[in-house]
């Protein structure tokens, strides 16, 4: 559904990289060019189904996203995810994923770092990949009634 606008060579699993190297290993693989990208919750190159709430999420999509530098959005969620306490870094979902998946002691998924993998699609102008963004997320709510879990905005203390 989602992951078929993406091309499966642009992906990049975490479990690919190490977490002391992760720029690095992110700067190697992913352009610094405006586009969309979404984060899947994989392991071992499977997705993970997601309930939600009109269905099931088979894909196990966590997050979609646009920017206007993809390497370094990437670089700021991952450095995000890395984090630890709930201090606000500057990717919204990265908090998110510390703070409902990682660090959620009632939390019934517990996603580590490895067990994420993004896709990535390169996109002539920033306007474009929110054009893009817009008709992914529009999809994916109306199939599940739902948005992805990482790009609901909860108010927080910062």
């Amino acid at each position: 559904m989602i992951l078929e606008n993406f091309n499966p060579n642009n992906r990049l699993r975490l479990s690919e990289i190490t977490r002391e190297k992760y720029r690095k290993g992110v700067r190697k693989k992913i352009p610094n060019r405006p586009g969309a990208y979404i984060i899947i919750y994989s392991i071992n190159g499977i997705p993970q189904h997601l309930n939600r709430l009109n269905g099931v999420d088979e894909e196990g999509i966590f997050c979609i996203g646009k920017t206007k530098d993809l390497a370094k959005r990437i670089i700021q969620f991952v450095s995000d995810i890395l984090t630890e306490g709930l201090k606000v870094k500057v990717h919204s979902e990265g908090w998110n994923f510390r703070r409902y998946f990682r660090d959620n002691p009632k939390g019934k998924i517990k996603p580590m770092f490895e067990d994420l993998e993004i896709y990535w699609k390169v996109l002539e102008s920033e306007s474009a990949a929110l054009k893009f963004e817009t008709q992914l997320i529009q999809s994916y709510v109306m199939n599940f009634q739902d948005k992805p879990p990482l790009n609901i905005s909860i108010k927080r203390e910062r």
